[in-house]
């Protein structure tokens, strides 16, 4: 049996309001989709943006896996249903890093 490193803390910033109030629940969902890494996660970076544009919140997170840079962004009415669009794209990213 192998053991996993442990995941590294996720670096958030945020802008605009209503950051403060789904950083927990941002945090928690990045975390999630890094367990699912096919390698080691060396950093995660986090930015929530609800003040960009009237009406559209953004959620777009920097992870180095092992070396290499996955992105992924998305955007929504609010900030939960941007980072839960983010946390979908987060986890393709790494399937198909996985599969490299």
């Amino acid at each position: 049996m192998t053991t996993r490193e442990p995941l590294p803390t996720v670096q958030l910033q945020g802008h605009g309001e209503g950051c403060d109030e789904v950083a927990d629940y941002a945090t928690g969902k990045v975390q999630v989709a890094l367990q699912h890494s096919p390698a080691r996660v060396l950093f995660a970076r986090l930015h929530l943006d609800s003040a960009a544009t009237p009406h559209t919140a953004v959620a777009r997170v920097h992870v180095d896996v092992n070396g290499t840079d996955v992105h992924a962004r998305a955007e929504a009415p609010t900030l939960r249903e941007a980072v839960d669009l983010m946390q979908d794209r987060l986890r393709g990213q790494l399937a198909r890093f996985g599969r490299h």
